[in-house]
């Protein structure tokens, strides 16, 4: 059941690594439809989502794996959807991301599995089934790197906490 209000870990991607996801971002929005994903945030992995009230336990939590874990870069390799509502770039499997969501692994938002994205564009079937052609033709795969964690509250969206992972 999805929650009205709660709290989202997620890994951020570097300075680069941002430039490019809003770009692609960009021109899915040039197609004209302005879409249902959460603006103003950086684009990032969910890692996992909790109730309001265990803000002060992820802090601490966010602070203490930042301080004792490295960046490290990822692979973002294709274009994929769920259900021609949620269009994202997937990322190659990766040990470090997978340790991560370990450490922050609980789903209170909405009971489906997790499963490693970078939303672009949510939207109805036919304005993500065109926003996704639109993305296939210009996505290449890149490396970026997961420079961080943070933890933001939904809805209305609340940036609460940045940490910076180890250089």
């Amino acid at each position: 059941m999805k929650q009205d209000k709660f709290l989202t870990v997620f890994a951020v991607f570097d300075d680069a690594t941002q430039l490019i996801l809003k770009s692609f971002q960009d021109r899915v929005l040039s197609l004209g439809y302005p879409g249902t994903q959460t603006m103003g945030i950086p684009f990032h992995i969910s890692l996992g989502s909790f109730k309001v009230e265990d803000e002060r336990e992820l802090k601490t939590r966010i602070k203490e794996v930042c301080s004792q874990n490295y960046e490290f870069e990822i692979n973002l390799n294709k274009v994929s959807h769920f259900n021609n509502r949620v269009l994202f770039i997937e990322p190659e499997e990766n040990i470090k991301l997978r340790y991560l969501h370990d450490l922050f692994d609980n789903n209170f938002a909405d009971g489906f599995p997790w499963h490693a994205h970078a939303t672009v564009f949510c939207d109805n079937e036919e304005q993500v089934t065109e926003a996704k052609e639109c993305l296939n033709k210009i996505f290449k795969p890149l490396k970026a790197r997961i420079t961080g964690i943070q933890m933001g509250e939904f809805f209305p969206t609340r940036m609460i906490i940045e940490e910076k992972l180890c250089h």
